[in-house]
């Protein structure tokens, strides 16, 4: 019978959270339109079952976009790259149907940073699935003690879902142990296309 009482279903509560539908055994129901005429027929849209996994897949698949900000400013006296604190993201499945899929993503990072001397250099790194890619690092050499804005983007392919994205950062120190680099706000967004549909 193709009657579904929505208002019943919300006044009894019968509401859950997208957190808890199952990919893989729950369904949804859909109203497909047949203007097909037969005897009896109520409607031109009867009612079907698609599965939670093929219709989300449309939905959430194919892309992934992300971003994490930070304001509490952070400070190193260390020359070896360490973690930026808050600049980390995991990549998404983009195909949540047949998973696997790998994605093409362009990474964008922007903070104000500070040096304490002239001399000095900050400089940051993109890291992933926790190995430094030093042909991304960037470096900052200003010429007076001000606060500093960069931004960098770097475009990075055929990343498979579950990598660990993180911005890491140093100093190059004119004084070793007592120059400090400070960096402020801060921002990392990444951006995700499935590698088989990028032209």
């Amino acid at each position: 019978m193709d009657v579904v009482n929505f208002d019943a279903l919300v006044a009894q509560e019968r509401k859950i959270l997208a957190s808890q539908v199952d990919l893989d055994r729950d369904y949804f129901i859909l109203g497909h339109f047949d203007n097909r005429r037969r005897d009896f027929k109520a409607t031109d849209y009867p009612i079907y079952a698609i599965s939670a996994r093929e219709l989300l897949a449309q939905v959430t698949g194919n892309a992934d976009r992300q971003m994490t900000a930070s304001t509490t400013p952070t400070s190193t006296t260390d020359d070896n790259y360490i973690d930026l604190i808050g600049m980390s993201l995991s990549t998404n499945e983009l195909d949540p149907i047949s998973l696997g899929a790998t994605g093409n993503y362009q990474i964008h990072f922007s903070c104000s940073y500070q040096l304490s001397d002239l001399g000095s250099s900050a400089e940051f790194v993109l890291n992933i699935g926790g190995v430094d890619i030093l042909p991304t690092e960037v470096i900052e050499s200003p010429n007076n003690t001000g606060i500093y804005r960069t931004s960098i983007v770097w475009q990075v392919d055929s990343l498979p879902a579950n990598q660990i994205i993180k911005v890491r950062f140093k100093i190059t120190p004119a004084t070793p142990t007592v120059s400090l680099l400070s960096v402020l706000n801060r921002v990392l967004m990444i951006d995700g296309a499935n590698t088989l549909n990028v032209i």
